[in-house]
């Protein structure tokens, strides 16, 4: 009988344990709040995403521009590197005096730079 009473002034009037609602009752707050605290950040997390989202776009976008403009300019310089280099076996050919000058010129200069080394 005396076993009967501990256990009831233990469990409570309803026969449930105080200590046991008490954490209970903390453990259903402490969920509840971080319920809404998940639920305040998605719309931040859901634009720091878009925001993301957008730089790398534009960040694609920059590069593909770039790379497009480099390779027109590259295509430009190719055709007027072709274009000086026929100018000048044209006229090279067209000069024969004036290109063995060069030549000769050109030996002179460079056995003279490279014997002072």
């Amino acid at each position: 009988m005396i076993e009967n009473r501990k256990a009831d002034a233990t469990n409570g009037p309803a026969g449930t344990n105080p200590a046991t609602e008490g954490v209970d009752r903390l453990a259903a707050g402490a969920h509840s709040g971080i319920h809404a605290a998940a639920e305040a950040a998605h719309p931040a997390i859901d634009r720091l995403a878009s925001g993301a989202h957008r730089a790398v776009n534009s960040a694609d976008e920059a590069a593909n521009q770039a790379t497009d403009a480099l390779a027109r300019a590259g295509n430009k310089a190719g055709v007027k590197g072709e274009e000086l280099y026929s100018a000048s076996a044209d006229y090279l050919r067209e000069h024969p005096m004036v290109t063995i000058g060069l030549a000769v010129a050109t030996g002179y200069l460079l056995s003279r730079l490279l014997a002072s080394r």
